[in-house]
């Protein structure tokens, strides 16, 4: 065999070689007949043989094939790339949904890569201590509670944002200032806007949420657990939350007032709860979610525990707050 042959085509070539060599000494129709080979294909080994010889008969590609996928949809990853910031994770997931078409995620990041994007390498990160990640089984076991502080128009703001452990459902509300008081109108207002009742709370050991607070709780008939100091962890999801505002909410418009920042926050929470799908729900929305939850308690009920549990977990400690008539 001829050593021009890159060695991955041998075999290749040596086959080709013997169909030539059959429909030289019999006809091409022949050779097709024997060998399985259409006879515009046979005639076109033939005359790269009779031309090159050997080397005639190693495959030809093309340097990239063309793609097989039209070109509005090649617009639609582009943007989900460029405008969007997504992966190619999300992005199929938008594609199959909101749009049901179905591409592979390396088709998907060819497309990337061609329009001056790097491929998405997902980076190897510190090894966890907590090695399972754990999602409570009913909406309102646990709502995770912290607060964000934004800039509009070079002035501090607070969002207050609460995270249903379950659904991940969120309620966001924007304050002026950060105290007790924004923190009980907030109570207040998550109460009312979630679509389930709350059984647990839990914050961090802020300023924002002191004992006063944890009395406002206790007469809700909520427990309230205070994460371990400087553990934000505990508080994940919620925190990776904030995260997720920053690059699709805030980092993305400017506003010139609180009230403008308020109505534009509101729309957004309306978004992520039952517009945007989250990759952590199996490419369902929140409400979703929360619908598919419900359905699966009713047909498969959580079996009540005895298991004792404080009513109030105050600053790592179990403590308990003073009977003001609620049971929790």
């Amino acid at each position: 065999m001829d050593p021009q042959i890159p060695a991955q085509y041998r075999w290749r070539v040596r086959r080709r070689l013997v169909v030539v060599q059959f429909a030289h000494a019999e006809s091409q129709a022949a050779a097709s007949r024997r060998y399985g080979v259409d006879a515009k294909t046979i005639r076109r080994w033939m005359q790269r043989w009779r031309r090159e010889g050997v080397v005639g008969l190693v495959p030809k590609y093309p340097a990239r094939r063309a793609r097989r996928i039209p070109e509005p949809v090649v617009e639609l990853i582009r943007t989900a790339r460029l405008e969007y910031r997504w992966g190619a994770a999300r992005t199929q997931i938008w594609l199959a949904r909101v749009h049901q078409v179905h591409v592979n995620t390396r088709t998907i990041q060819r497309v990337f890569h061609d329009v001056g994007m790097p491929y998405l390498i997902r980076a190897r990160r510190r090894r966890p201590r907590q090695l399972t990640l754990f999602e409570k089984e009913a909406p309102g076991d646990s709502v995770q509670v912290d607060v964000k502080v934004v800039k509009i128009h070079d002035a501090k703001a607070y969002q207050y944002t609460a995270l249903d452990d379950c659904t991940r459902m969120r309620v966001l509300r924007l304050y002026p200032h950060l105290n007790v008081r924004a923190s009980l109108d907030f109570l207040a207002e998550v109460q009312q806007a979630l679509p389930f009742s709350i059984r647990r709370v839990q914050c961090d050991n802020g300023a924002e949420f002191p004992f006063r607070f944890a009395l406002a709780v206790q007469r809700a008939g909520i427990r309230l657990r205070y994460i371990t100091p400087r553990k934000p962890e505990q508080n994940g999801k919620v925190e990776r939350s904030h995260r997720i505002d920053d690059e699709e909410f805030w980092h993305r418009r400017r506003f010139t007032s609180l009230d403008e920042a308020t109505l534009a926050l509101r729309a957004w929470e309306h978004h992520y709860n039952h517009e945007r799908f989250s990759l952590a729900l199996g490419g369902r929305t929140p409400i979703e979610k929360l619908a598919y939850t419900r359905h699966r308690i009713a047909s498969h009920p959580i079996p009540a525990t005895s298991e004792h549990v404080p009513a109030t977990s105050y600053r790592g400690r179990a403590q308990r707050v003073p009977h003001s008539g609620a049971q929790s």
